[in-house]
């Protein structure tokens, strides 16, 4: 009997010789933030374990495009729920998520639509959560978790 490990791997090398390239899977390249990418930005929400964690994003974007019931607009580019969760000393924890195309117009929604539900956001500085209301946790003091649950 197959253990998780090989299944894992033959998903790989299934999905590489279809798509003719090395796959790395997000929880291989680590803490989402850490590294800068020139047509990427990775911002981190306070999330809790219930409800479930898509429908936490879903409500994050669908008020971060109405905020206030005035429509921010965004020129094009995507939003993507990410795969790290970080857990505070505290507990509170934080999800990942990364949008492109136009940045500053996501960060403004995304920034509004977390102030409107009284939710913090953060973002990885010199290996360090920065969250908006001025706390600042070492990512090693964080515990890190990654998938879709």
């Amino acid at each position: 009997m197959e253990d998780n490990d090989d299944i894992v791997e033959a998903n790989r090398r299934s999905l590489e010789e279809r798509y003719g390239g090395p796959i790395v899977f997000q929880s291989e390249i680590g803490i989402a933030g850490i590294e800068r990418y020139e047509k990427l930005e990775v911002m981190y929400f306070e999330c809790t374990k219930k409800p479930a964690m898509s429908t936490q994003f879903r409500a994050l974007l669908n008020t971060s495009i109405f905020s206030s019931g005035k429509k921010i607009d965004i020129e094009g580019g995507t939003c993507l729920l990410g795969l790290c969760t970080l857990t505070l000393p505290s507990g509170k924890m934080f999800r990942d998520l990364s949008y492109d195309g136009d940045i500053p117009g996501w960060r403004r929604a995304l920034e509004a639509s977390a102030a409107e539900r009284g939710l913090r956001i953060g973002r990885i500085e010199d290996l360090k959560l920065v969250i908006s209301d001025g706390e600042i946790v070492a990512l090693s003091e964080c515990s890190a978790r990654f998938g879709s649950k």
